[in-house]
């Protein structure tokens, strides 16, 4: 039981989904690679002086935030295990949960797939956001109700989403995986090599780091 191995890789993929969200990075790639020259088709967003919104600040949410710290964003966070200490080291702004749904441009899911969390992002939930969010989810399936989101998507309501799982793995219907405005990936989260050495070395996580981080992811 390694904890956290691969904490990095999740959250770098996190990151570089809302990247390819926002700039419609694999979109493109497939247009330049079909011949085409689509300049006006990729209009993008910034992430710099945009509201991320974490969902669960554990090993994984933890670093995206830091991340997106860096990268000019202000980070709000809903996770009830957090301690207002740890959200000042990470540099988050707790909030409930209702509230980062209005507040967000960017949404990042890292809470486990568990009875609180499971269709966690449903229709009411989508209601609530900015037209014209973007949300990312490579903690688990089936904490997104996918028909919700893919109607949210057709919608305009969701501007792009960036998804790493799926309620089924690997997916039997194609819709969400298909549609022109969301980049997926097949659960890579811990797809690299420092992750696969990380989970392979026997690592105890001591008191003080289990003290300092959320059951959430």
């Amino acid at each position: 039981n390694t904890p956290g191995g691969n904490a990095e890789a999740a959250a770098e993929l996190a990151v570089a989904l809302m990247f390819a969200a926002a700039r419609r990075i694999a979109q493109a790639d497939g247009s330049m690679k079909a011949g085409k020259w689509e300049k006006k088709l990729f209009m993008g967003v910034e992430l710099l002086g945009k509201t991320l919104g974490i969902i669960g600040t554990g090993f994984v949410g933890g670093i995206v935030a830091e991340r997106a710290g860096a990268l000019g964003m202000t980070v709000i966070a809903h996770d009830p295990y957090l301690s207002q200490e740890r959200a000042e080291e990470i540099g988050v702004e707790l909030t409930d949960f209702e509230d980062l749904l209005n507040k967000s441009d960017f949404i990042s899911i890292h809470v486990p797939n568990n009875s609180e969390t499971a269709g966690l992002i449903n229709r009411e939930a989508f209601a609530k956001m900015r037209d014209g969010v973007i949300l990312i989810n490579c903690s688990r399936g089936g904490i997104v109700v996918e028909k919700d989101l893919l109607d949210e998507l057709e919608s305009g309501k969701v501007a792009a989403a960036g998804i790493d799982v799926y309620e089924s793995e690997p997916p039997s219907d194609l819709s969400l995986v298909n549609h022109p405005r969301v980049t997926a990936t097949p659960h890579i989260g811990a797809s690299t090599r420092e992750a696969q050495v990380n989970r392979s070395e026997e690592r105890r996580v001591g008191k003080e780091c289990r003290s300092r981080w959320s059951p959430y992811q």
